[in-house]
């Protein structure tokens, strides 16, 4: 008795995990509008406006504000960038709900920096601008329709302004994104 028992249950839980990792329906937005925010270790951090222009591409605009008070006697610094993107989904390597992206971003970052002239002892404002061109690599989850997670890393970044190229992996980034 015991030992049947034993199989009925193990065949239950056999059976719920397959009921459960059977294939589940795409689940990407398709034309709306979402908003949400985005960190990364460089450059960009804030809010993102975005359009879902089928399920397979998104555009959207990345965008952010940092104000540093600064310690006393230092002086304020403000950092603001603006990033409009295009994100392109590879579905013939979606697994579950889990969609892996290329994005490419032009990204336009002014930071403001307040220093001290060493001849005259006056606080002075210094702007700097840089201009980029990213490309990322990465993979969004959907667990509903409306809501995706996503994280990514660099692959390429072209710095227009001054003039540079990074390859290579690096400045991981996360995000969140809601679809309505």
């Amino acid at each position: 008795m015991k030992r049947f028992f034993v199989i009925i249950f193990l065949f239950s839980h056999l059976s719920l995990f397959s009921v459960l990792s059977q294939e589940a329906k795409p689940r990407v937005p398709n034309q709306s509008w979402g908003i949400g925010a985005e960190l990364q270790t460089s450059d960009i951090f804030g809010g993102t406006l975005a359009y879902a222009i089928n399920p397979d591409m998104h555009i959207g605009l990345n965008f952010g504000f940092i104000f540093d008070g600064g310690s006393e006697g230092s002086g304020s610094s403000t950092y603001l960038s603006f990033g409009p993107y295009f994100k392109f989904f590879l579905p013939e390597m979606r697994i579950r709900s889990f969609y892996p992206f290329i994005k490419a971003q032009f990204l336009v970052s002014t930071e403001s920096v307040s220093y001290k002239d060493p001849f005259t002892q006056t606080t002075k404002r210094r702007t700097e601008t840089e201009t980029k061109l990213i490309g990322y690599f990465g993979s969004e989850w959907f667990p509903i329709s409306s809501l995706g997670i996503y994280g990514g890393i660099r692959a390429i970044e072209l710095n227009l302004d001054p003039f540079s190229i990074r390859l290579g992996i690096g400045y991981p980034t996360i995000g969140i994104e809601w679809f309505f």
